[in-house]
């Protein structure tokens, strides 16, 4: 009980935080995984249908495919910053350290998943131009704003807990907290 008194209110508040949104963080992948198997039952290899899909359907369905790796990834990413929330509301030096490098490594993910994102969105963009133009709409240029819009937000959703995580953990107080263990 004592150790509950002697613990900052922000690091309870943090420390928590930080394993609830892993939490459920690692089951939104684990869902993305499982919607991986939706999209190749579609069978857009088949040599039936293959031949009739724009190209840039293709390269949408590659991507597709490339960000499967990507969600393996951020199952194990976020299951490190798991256990070093975990360490960190235990006062462990070593789970500040790891939640301290972790969010570096947020602010990597930040721009990765954002050129991913855009890459994605910019090919879906050229499927659905396509499309509308096979359909008879001539020069037809589909943009969806919204798209974009999302990308913008998900990069400042991975920036700015990273970065306030990283000052925050660089406090006096924290090290001092977490230095005494």
């Amino acid at each position: 009980m004592n150790e509950q008194t002697t613990k900052p209110t922000s690091v309870i508040v943090i420390g928590w935080c930080t394993i609830i949104a892993s939490g459920i963080m690692v089951l939104v992948n684990l869902v993305s995984l499982l919607s991986f198997g939706a999209y190749d039952t579609l069978g857009l290899n088949s040599p039936l249908l293959a031949p009739y899909l724009p190209q840039a359907t293709k390269k949408v369905m590659d991507l597709y495919r490339y960000s499967r790796m990507w969600a393996v990834y951020g199952i194990f990413y976020f299951l490190f910053v798991m256990v070093a929330g975990i360490q960190f509301l235990r006062l462990r030096a070593w789970g500040r350290a790891a939640m301290e490098a972790a969010c570096w490594i947020g602010l990597l993910n930040a721009v990765v998943d954002t050129l991913l994102s855009y890459i994605m969105w910019h090919s879906m963009q050229e499927t659905l131009s396509a499309v509308l133009r096979g359909l008879g709409g001539g020069q037809y240029s589909y943009l969806n704003p919204l798209g974009l819009f999302t990308i913008v937000v998900g990069f400042f959703l991975w920036v700015i807990p990273c970065g306030f995580m990283i000052v925050f953990l660089r406090r006096p107080k924290i090290r001092e907290a977490v230095s005494s263990r």
